[in-house]
């Protein structure tokens, strides 16, 4: 099986319908092959209306993620290392996957990483995948995160991490204050 395929529909900005073309921090055009970026969405679903709702979506190229990431406490960073490499079954869902003949991208994240549990039934999710260019790669990512292990990971984090997280909440996500509480209390993964 090839490790990549054409961004899936899941992964187009919401509002447009098409690929997200330029980091979130820089303005890096993304779609050129060989740029590697993330996008990150969370989704928050209403099982009894059939109805799903973005609360955020954005794309960073590799070079800004890198520098995000610094920007959390090394005791964080070590934390949530620790945590997914304990939980995230990234070795065995890797092979199940990749044994496909053709790649599904809905099982890549029909479920959660960390609990397995299906993210059908979860009430909040966030999705993580890695891009080149026009293409989506099939590796440790894509996955999906339910609301409770988002929670876990959250209480992972230093309070000075959390403080680096507001404030690039605060800098590149607004709205009404609802919204606002909710980013808070589900901040982004930061690939």
């Amino acid at each position: 099986m090839k490790n990549y395929i054409e961004i899936p529909k899941i992964f187009l900005c919401s509002e447009t319908g098409k690929p997200i073309e330029h980091c979130m921090l820089c303005s890096r055009f993304l779609l050129a092959d060989g740029t590697l970026y993330f996008i990150e969405k969370s989704v928050r679903q209403c099982a009894e209306l059939n109805a799903k709702e973005v609360i955020f979506e954005y794309a960073i190229c590799l070079q800004c993620s890198i520098k995000m990431n610094a920007s959390i406490s090394a005791k964080s960073r070590r934390r949530i290392s620790e945590y997914l490499s304990k939980h995230g079954r990234f070795e065995e869902r890797r092979i199940n996957l990749m044994q496909q003949d053709e790649p599904d991208p809905g099982r890549w994240i029909d479920r959660c990483l960390v609990r397995d549990t299906p993210i059908a039934g979860t009430e909040e999710y966030q999705l993580v995948a890695q891009f080149e260019g026009r293409n989506m790669l099939l590796h440790d990512m894509p996955f999906a995160l339910s609301r409770e292990a988002i929670d876990e990971l959250t209480h992972l984090l230093s309070a000075r991490s959390l403080g680096e997280m507001d404030d690039f909440l605060g800098k590149y996500f607004s709205g009404p204050p609802e919204l606002a509480s909710l980013l808070r209390k589900r901040p982004p993964v930061l690939v």
